[in-house]
């Protein structure tokens, strides 16, 4: 099996997690019981147990969307991890990001990973870490320009990194491409 896009080293042990969604200030923010496993499926899924190095499993961060901000033909906006546990761990990488549809199916291609890796951030009880998504509106992108070629989607599932459960962000009257080879998220490593 291999791990998506910001996901563990296969050799990872798994077990089963539940992820803590709760809003942290009002943005848009993941819901309770809304992890998937790699296959995407709407259930939640077995997770990824903190390995050695205390990185922070799914199970204990919350997920949510601040500051989007629109450009000629893109959207940009941070994705914030919050540790919600009792004890330090770490967030090292960029997460794994991919739109899914109604059903929980990915729409498209997932996110591609952009600039430097970065470094480690430690995140005390409370702390978080963001990284910033870039998507590409539908009609810009050869591939995407025709209404037909585009489709409604319900969320965005992101893998934080080293976890094969995903949280996922709602989203409502929001449309992507279709084709799984138009790159139109890509995604940067968690800073500060």
């Amino acid at each position: 099996m291999t791990a998506p896009l910001g996901g563990p080293p296969a050799a990872w042990p798994t077990g089963p997690t539940t992820p803590t969604t709760a809003d942290a200030g009002g943005a848009r923010a993941a819901g309770a019981g809304t992890a998937t496993g790699a296959s995407g499926a709407g259930a939640p899924a077995g997770g990824v147990t903190a390995p050695a190095g205390g990185l922070c499993p799914t199970a204990r961060l919350a997920l949510r969307s601040t500051d989007a901000q629109g450009t000629a033909g893109s959207t940009y906006e941070n994705l914030v991890l919050t540790n919600t546990g009792t004890k330090p761990c770490v967030v090292r990488g960029f997460p794994g990001v991919s739109y899914l549809d109604a059903a929980g199916r990915q729409v498209g291609v997932a996110a591609a990973r952009s600039g430097p890796a970065g470094s480690a951030v430690r995140l005390a009880p409370g702390a978080s870490a963001k990284a910033t998504l870039r998507t590409v509106h539908p009609g810009i992108q050869k591939g995407c320009d025709e209404p037909e070629q585009s489709t409604p989607v319900a969320a965005l599932r992101v893998f934080p990194p080293a976890n094969t459960t995903a949280l996922r962000l709602a989203l409502s009257d929001v449309s992507a491409c279709s084709s799984p080879t138009v790159q139109q998220l890509s995604v940067t490593t968690f800073t500060r």
